[in-house]
């Protein structure tokens, strides 16, 4: 007797439609990307970008919603999607309503497990980067 588990995943796609065509090179360029897509900038939101091998933009999820200063999120809920949509790559954001792109602790810390965990699976985190209304910072590229 042989027993198959079987668990089917569906994508949903909601929001707005945005089309992205250009690669993404710096993290300024993430910025503007970011910006298009953040819900808004009352609370903290965490955005992956889904990338091919020339770095395009192939998908992207508001993977988490927090408060003003926190916004709590676990790798599964970041590299489920990208092994659905076939990234090769991906790069996080998350704005700081504050309006300061200063990294916290927590901040560095979760970049440095999303690269690990990026490595051991094969999509590698190019980047992780802080955005505000009107600048940016990039946590990997320091």
């Amino acid at each position: 007797m042989k027993t198959t588990i079987v668990r089917e995943v569906t994508v949903n796609y909601r929001g707005p439609k945005v089309k992205f065509s250009e690669t993404l090179k710096s993290p300024e360029a993430v910025a503007l990307v970011i910006r298009k897509i953040l819900p808004c900038n009352s609370r903290e939101h965490f955005i992956a970008l889904y990338l091919n091998t020339a770095h395009e933009v192939i998908a992207f999820s508001v993977v988490a919603t927090g408060n003003a200063n926190s916004c709590p999120i676990h790798p599964r809920e970041i590299f489920q999607p990208a092994i659905l949509s076939g990234a090769v790559a991906l790069i996080v954001s998350h704005n700081h309503p504050s309006g300061r792109v200063d990294p916290s602790p927590e901040d560095k810390k979760v970049t440095s497990r999303l690269k690990e965990v990026g490595d051991l699976i094969g999509i590698k985190l190019l980047d992780h980067v802080i955005v505000t209304d009107d600048s940016y910072r990039s946590i990997l590229l320091e």
